[in-house]
């Protein structure tokens, strides 16, 4: 099932133009998130009990798409809109209290850069 923006007919093909632009203007021009403490296995879910203000239709589609944990991998996918920018779209969401995100154990216990360069060192001795 592939979701698409409310209010656009698959049928009308958009500029190019307009295609770079939007995700331009979605984040106001940001490249990077506000937070960095999830990551694109996180499981994501809209919060119910949030009033939800007039948004822009790609944000009022990606709280639709969390009305069930869903990870920020499958958001982009099922939103047709670039990861880079659903990853800020949901930290502000996160942020505005929108939505909630859960990390697995494994995100929490990631090894640090010296463990990792250390493995690496070991493997290439063989």
């Amino acid at each position: 099932m592939e979701a698409v923006p409310p209010g656009w007919d698959p049928g009308q093909e958009e500029p190019f133009e307009s295609s770079l632009i939007r995700p331009y203007s979605l984040t106001g021009g940001r490249t990077r998130p506000s937070r960095s403490d999830f990551s694109v296995t996180s499981q994501v879910v809209a919060v119910p009990s949030v009033s939800q203000e007039r948004m822009d239709p790609e944000v009022e589609l990606i709280l639709s798409l969390c009305a069930r944990p869903v990870s920020m991998a499958e958001v982009a996918s099922r939103s047709g809109l670039p990861l880079g920018v659903v990853r800020i779209l949901l930290a502000d969401l996160l942020d505005q209290g929108y939505v909630t995100v859960r990390t697995s154990d494994w995100e929490r216990r990631r090894p640090d850069a010296g463990t990792l360069r250390s493995v690496l060192e070991r493997i290439r001795q063989l």
